[in-house]
């Protein structure tokens, strides 16, 4: 999804294609793959530090059949991963029906526009830049797992678009 005219992409953080609340929900399940096992597990402290069920995977020829039997909402998924990637693996998770609508977030150095749209073609829904800023991210996981839906009921979401997302495109900016 594009962001504000006139913004660079590769500028932002977090990239989204996907609005959060296209999301099916689920439990609150994040499953972080990345082969860099310390960032993986610095991940997974924040997410369960904001009430995230979590878990990690470094070998991405497990992630298939972890996410399968664990059915997380959302995975994190590196890119550059020895033997098999994140877009190859992206491709295999979106062609399995039990996983093909899963939130897929890409989190990478290769940050370009070319890089993003080779992501979003391979099937993420979001892309985050590395070295990692969390809290957009953060943001976008509790928006897509019912957080929002629960601010708009409550009325605490601001028309202004404060929450962090822009409209209904989903965007999310670097500013957050």
């Amino acid at each position: 999804m594009p962001i504000a005219p006139g913004d660079d992409p590769a500028a932002d953080d977090v990239l989204l294609w996907r609005s959060p609340d296209s999301v099916p929900r689920r439990p609150r399940r994040v499953l972080v793959v990345d082969d860099y096992r310390d960032a993986a597990d610095a991940l997974q402290l924040l997410l369960d530090a904001r009430g995230f069920e979590c878990r990690v995977v470094d070998d991405p020829f497990a992630v298939c059949d972890v996410a399968r039997d664990w059915q997380p909402f959302a995975i994190v998924l590196d890119i550059a991963m020895p033997r098999l990637d994140g877009l190859q693996l992206a491709r295999r998770l979106r062609g399995d029906p039990r996983t093909a609508d899963m939130l897929l977030v890409a989190c990478s150095a290769f940050a370009s526009p070319v890089d993003r749209e080779r992501a979003r073609e391979a099937g993420f829904d979001a892309h985050c830049a590395k070295p990692l800023t969390p809290h957009p991210l953060l943001r976008y996981l509790e928006a897509a797992c019912g957080a929002r839906a629960a601010q708009r009921a409550d009325g605490a979401e601001r028309a202004d678009g404060a929450d962090g997302l822009d409209g209904a495109d989903g965007a999310v900016t670097r500013g957050l």
